[in-house]
């Protein structure tokens, strides 16, 4: 990667016009790894983001051999997550320590309504 906005990037609350609303509901995101990243970002956005929704949380997301530096300009050492969980499985530059740990109490609910994918 050299010089990228959003370089690793979940946004359950994305929209393509301002007017959007904002939606209670989104699709199950899980087991979702980035494996060895490295690269430059641009600073006018975080390199890391994590927009999961309220009612659906991100679950099992994984980061290892994650090293992105500012392209120019200060260091962002704050990677932006809500409502997402997972870990880090080696040292990540930025460190990554806004994932929550383990998963949320509703992941029950979420599982029964999953789809799976055949093989």
């Amino acid at each position: 990667m050299d010089t990228v906005r959003n370089p690793i990037i979940i946004d359950q609350y994305y929209c393509l016009s301002k007017s959007c609303l904002n939606q209670t509901s989104a699709v199950y995101v899980s087991d979702v790894s980035y494996t060895g990243i490295r690269g430059t970002y641009d600073v006018r956005s975080p390199p890391i983001h994590f927009g999961c929704s309220d009612s659906v949380p991100c679950t099992n997301i994984t980061l290892s051999e994650v090293e992105l530096l500012p392209a120019q300009g200060d260091f962002i050492s704050d990677p932006f997550c809500w409502n997402a969980y997972g870990a880090t499985e080696t040292l990540t530059i930025p460190p990554v320590s806004c994932l929550s740990e383990g998963l949320p109490q509703s992941i029950m609910d979420i599982d029964s309504d999953k789809c799976y994918r055949g093989s």
